[in-house]
């Protein structure tokens, strides 16, 4: 697939939240323990290979799947990550796959109404950009915000998303001594 560029003020604000969030997910993508992949914190939980490989490819997922005007109701398959180089991959293409997508989409066709509809029903429907933040953004922070839990949960110590954690400190982020 390649993209064309595109002038669209929405495409580029999108990309650049992609890009600049990227750095935080990958930091807990990295470091998801392979030897317990298939742990999960509750039963009826997703384990944490599935939760990890869903946040790795769901961004290009919801990219794609708003290149028609409409698309099925999706089934929602979450498979188990067999390593983190799978994640990580994954991870990689997905945020290439949606970059791509986004940038060669016009503001005008961003604004335009997208549908996911269950035969004659429609299901959901909102401008593309709508769908971009609500699925493609914020649905990947609240799965984020899941996995730091999974992580802490097993003991992993956290990395920096948004600042330092129990386990980071100002001096390690580079922000000097914090009040």
């Amino acid at each position: 697939m390649q993209a064309q560029q595109s002038s669209s003020m929405i495409a580029e604000a999108i990309k650049a939240e992609l890009e600049q969030e990227a750095t935080a997910t990958r930091r807990l993508l990295e470091i998801v323990p392979e030897d317990r992949l298939t742990w999960k914190p509750h039963p009826k939980a997703m384990s944490l290979g599935q939760l990890a490989l869903h946040i790795a490819v769901v961004q290009g997922a919801v990219a794609e799947a708003t290149l028609n005007d409409t698309v099925s109701v999706p089934d929602f398959v979450h498979s188990e990550a067999e390593s983190r180089d799978e994640i990580l991959a994954a991870f990689d293409n997905s945020l290439k796959k949606a970059k791509e997508i986004i940038s060669s989409t016009s503001d005008e066709r961003a604004l335009t109404e997208w549908k996911i509809v269950d035969g004659d029903r429609t299901v959901l429907a909102m401008p593309r950009a709508s769908f971009w933040r609500t699925v493609m953004l914020n649905h990947v922070y609240h799965h984020r915000g899941q996995l730091s839990t999974y992580l802490r949960q097993l003991d992993i110590p956290l990395p920096s998303v948004y600042g330092p954690t129990a386990d980071t400190s100002a001096q390690d982020l580079g922000l000097g001594e914090l009040p």
